[in-house]
């Protein structure tokens, strides 16, 4: 069984050197050949992809001697914008966690990132909710293990109790911490005018 793993934690890099070359290609060699270029272009704009995107393709259809078909690409893009240019697809990205690229025409700049605003707030409280929960566990489990007389380290008793006592307004400061954003995720429920 130690041989095993010991083959495995070598060859760990190996795979993961391989996941990553592979993963740099922006097409297989079969899409290249199948060259559906519109829909390529429709993905790449559905995904908020700017035009220089293109070259990368390019660069990824040389190996299988196929050029990219500018204008296809280019339409398909377009109608993929339509998708991603909204205000539901940019509050959806912030939710997320993620920006909205700059790819939207500028009429529509505003709205879009005033919905993506609103999606990462959302999303920062989210995180800060699980963070918080995250704390209260890991304090929990130091307090239990400090009440039941486990000294965790400490040179005295004294500091153990101290510690102890410190822990429960820790949990309680979370606890209100996570009380005040799921309000405010609640709040953001009721007002959201983003959401279907």
């Amino acid at each position: 069984m130690l041989g095993f793993v010991h083959r495995l934690s070598l060859s760990l890099p190996v795979l993961g050197s391989i996941v990553l070359l592979s993963g740099c290609a922006t097409l297989s060699k079969q899409e290249c050949l199948i060259g559906d270029w519109e829909t390529i272009g429709y993905n790449d704009g559905v995904s908020g992809y700017q035009s220089d995107r293109l070259a990368s393709h390019a660069k990824a259809c040389a190996k299988a001697s196929v050029a990219p078909d500018y204008s296809a690409w280019e339409r398909g893009r377009q109608q993929g914008l339509k998708q991603y240019c909204t205000t539901n697809n940019s509050y959806n990205l912030g939710k997320s966690g993620r920006d909205i690229n700059n790819v939207c025409p500028a009429s529509m700049a505003s709205a879009l990132e005033r919905a993506n605003q609103r999606g990462l707030d959302y999303y920062e409280l989210e995180s800060q909710i699980d963070e918080d929960n995250r704390l209260i566990d890991k304090y929990q489990d130091e307090f239990d293990k400090l009440e039941s007389g486990d000294m965790l380290g400490f040179d005295s008793e004294k500091e153990a109790r101290a510690r102890l006592l410190s822990l429960a307004d820790e949990i309680r400061k979370a606890k209100r911490r996570i009380y005040s954003s799921e309000r405010q995720l609640d709040l953001f429920n009721q007002q959201d005018r983003y959401r279907y």
